[in-house]
C-alpha cells in the first residue's frame, strides 16, 4: 500500500469519526412531542374552564350529549368539543421551560394569571392544568399541571380554545318554521 493511499484512508477515517460525533450532538437538539394529558377521552364527562378574571364555564356530558351548565338556551357546538378534545386534551408539548416554581409568574402559570382547566370523571377530578399565553410567542402556550412544578411549552397555540364565553361553546338552536295548514284543501 503506498503512502498516499494510507493518508487518504486515515483522513477518511477521521472524517467519518467526526461525522458520527456531530450526528450524536445534533440528535440532542431534536425536539420531541409528548402528550399534555394521558387520559382516555371517553371517561371525561365534565370540564370546567376558569380564566384569570374569575369568569368560568362548566361543560358536562349526559350520555353522549354535551351541555353548558346553567345555560339551557344554547346547544353545544360539536365542532368546538371535537376540536377541544383533539387539540387540548390530545395536545402535545415540545419542551420543558422550567422546573422552578419561582418562574411560574414569568410564564403566567400561577393561579392568578393563567386559565385553569379542570377535567372530571363522575365528579372526580382527574386532571387540573393552568395554561398561559404570556410572552411574545403566540404560536405556543405554557402550562403546568396543578401539584407539579414543571412548566411546559405546548406544540401549538391552544389558549383560544380555553374560552369561558358560552357563545364560543354553544349556539342558539335553529327554529323550525311553524307548519301552516291550508284549510282550503280540506
Amino acid at each position: 500500500m503506498n503512502k498516499s493511499l494510507k493518508y487518504l484512508l486515515i483522513a477518511f477515517g477521521i472524517l467519518l469519526f467526526l461525522y458520527f460525533i456531530n450526528q450524536g450532538q445534533q440528535n440532542r437538539y431534536i425536539g420531541t412531542s409528548e402528550t399534555i394529558f394521558d387520559l382516555d377521552t371517553d371517561i371525561i364527562n365534565k370540564i370546567i374552564l376558569k380564566d384569570s378574571s374569575g369568569e368560568s364555564i362548566t361543560l358536562f356530558k349526559t350520555d353522549s350529549v354535551w351541555s353548558i351548565l346553567d345555560n339551557d338556551s344554547l346547544i353545544v357546538k360539536d365542532r368546538q368539543i371535537d376540536q377541544f378534545f383533539e387539540k387540548v386534551i390530545g395536545g402535545t408539548y415540545d419542551m420543558i421551560m422550567s422546573k422552578n416554581p419561582n418562574k411560574w409568574v414569568t410564564f403566567g402559570v400561577d393561579t392568578v394569571s393563567g386559565k385553569l382547566l379542570s377535567v372530571f370523571q363522575d365528579d372526580k377530578l382527574i386532571a387540573s392544568t393552568i395554561f398561559s399565553n404570556k410572552g411574545q410567542d403566540y404560536a405556543h402556550n405554557f402550562y403546568r399541571n396543578i401539584g407539579v412544578d414543571i412548566v411546559y411549552r405546548t406544540s401549538e397555540n391552544l389558549f383560544y380554545m380555553l374560552n369561558t364565553r358560552p357563545s364560543y361553546w354553544g349556539s342558539k338552536p335553529k327554529e323550525t318554521p311553524p307548519t301552516v295548514i291550508d284549510s282550503k284543501n280540506n
